[in-house]
Parts: C-alpha cells; sequence; structure tokens
C-alpha cells in the first residue's frame, strides 16, 4: 500500500511521487504506580513513481564551516521534498498497542531467562 501524489522536485517541476510509510513503531513508558505513556510514530518516505527511484534530500557542504577529519558536523539541507519525515500518530484507542506490549510480555514468560516469572 502507498500513496501517489505529486510533489514539486528539486528543480521546481513536479513529478508523481509514491509515497510510502515504513518504520511504523510503538512507544511504551510505565514505571511503577505511574501512569501509562504510549505513542506510535512512523517515517514517510518517496520514490518516483515512473522509475521506481528513491527521491531524498539534497545536502549541501556549508562552505562557512570546512570539514576536518573528524569533524561530527553534518551538511545542511538545501531541499527537502514535501511529505517525507517522521510523523506521529495520535489514535482514539491505543488497544493495538496495549496488546502488542501484552504479545512482549507473554513471550518473556516463555523464555527459559523468565522461567517463574509472575505478572504484576
Amino acid at each position: 500500500m502507498a500513496l501517489k501524489k505529486t510533489f514539486e522536485n528539486k528543480d521546481g517541476g513536479t513529478s508523481n511521487g509514491y509515497y510510502r510509510v515504513r518504520e511504523v513503531g510503538t512507544h511504551y513508558e510505565k514505571d511503577k504506580d505511574e501512569p501509562t505513556s504510549l505513542a506510535a510514530s512512523f517515517v514517510v518516505e518517496l520514490f518516483a513513481y515512473d522509475t521506481g527511484e528513491r527521491v531524498e534530500n539534497v545536502y549541501k557542504e556549508n562552505k562557512n564551516s570546512p570539514r576536518t577529519k573528524g569533524d561530527s558536523r553534518e551538511p545542511y539541507t538545501v531541499w527537502s521534498p514535501e511529505g517525507i519525515g517522521v510523523y506521529n500518530l495520535m489514535l482514539p484507542d491505543m488497544e493495538p498497542v496495549q496488546n502488542l506490549i501484552i504479545k512482549a510480555y507473554d513471550h518473556l514468560k516463555t523464555l527459559p531467562e523468565f522461567d517463574g516469572a509472575t505478572d504484576c
């Protein structure tokens, strides 16, 4: 599954894009006697619809700060296609995430290192 949508390419023209969701993840935080914090996020990447080639940000070296060996500075983005990046998902019902967490605990209880462990 994907979304087809036009996007403005780096030369100012428009192209057909194939937007794909990947790296769907969840965040679960639960300390003892504290409320549960649940979240979901996902990455959207873009491919040229007609060629299937990945469309990525175009980077340019920062001329004001030349890089030297061991320099950890990253180049800055000069063009980024609309729509790619990380998105957070607000769900009215986090039951699917909660079920995944339950399955994780159930799996742990099947492993030798958790033999005799009980829910608390």
